[in-house]
């Protein structure tokens, strides 16, 4: 991996940090576990992801609303599958 790419990952793991407890561990863990197999693609749409505001987030990721346009759907539910995953061990 580059370093511009590590930073990238760096300043993306930074920004998961969020502020409201359920959002920061599911989305640090998440970024933890796997940008460092992302692709600037996935990068990007978890770039996306964190643009959006923290109530939005919180809808989608207890399933009260869902996202528009399917990146977006495909990470939240990649992302749900992953705490649902890591809370079964």
């Amino acid at each position: 991996m580059n370093t511009v790419t590590e930073q990238r990952i760096n300043r993306i793991i930074w920004r998961t940090r969020r502020g409201a407890r359920e959002l920061d561990g599911l989305l640090m863990a998440y970024a933890q576990e796997h940008a460092s197999t992302w692709s600037q693609k996935e990068m990007a749409s978890f770039e996306e992801l964190l643009a959006q505001p923290d109530p939005v987030l919180m809808d989608w990721f207890m399933c009260r609303t869902r996202p528009h346009g399917t990146g977006l759907k495909g990470l939240v539910a990649k992302i749900l599958a992953s705490k649902r995953r890591l809370s079964a061990v």
